[in-house]
């Protein structure tokens, strides 16, 4: 899976995260948000069809302010993206 295009938004965020990923074929993703100490608070498997995709993390409201990371990993558990959010 080549991986040509991935937005996260709103930085910072407050009760969702969208997320929009752009891939060459079709395949099956793991996105997951850590916390500051790296462990996974959030985790959903993703099926990518080639082009455009977008899906959401809700509900992050109870989530306490700070520093938080995302990644999205293949199913071979290569890092295809990370980034660093703050909840606000």
């Amino acid at each position: 899976m080549i991986t040509t295009q991935v937005n996260i938004y709103p930085n910072p965020f407050s009760t969702t995260l969208s997320m929009e990923v752009v891939v060459e074929t079709n395949a099956a993703a793991i996105v997951r948000m850590l916390d500051h100490e790296q462990k996974i608070i959030k985790m959903m498997s993703w099926n990518l069809k080639r082009g455009s995709n977008k899906t959401s993390l809700n509900d992050l409201e109870s989530l306490p302010a700070g520093a938080y990371f995302l990644d999205i990993k293949n199913m071979d558990g290569e890092n295809l993206f990370n980034t660093r959010l703050v909840k606000i």
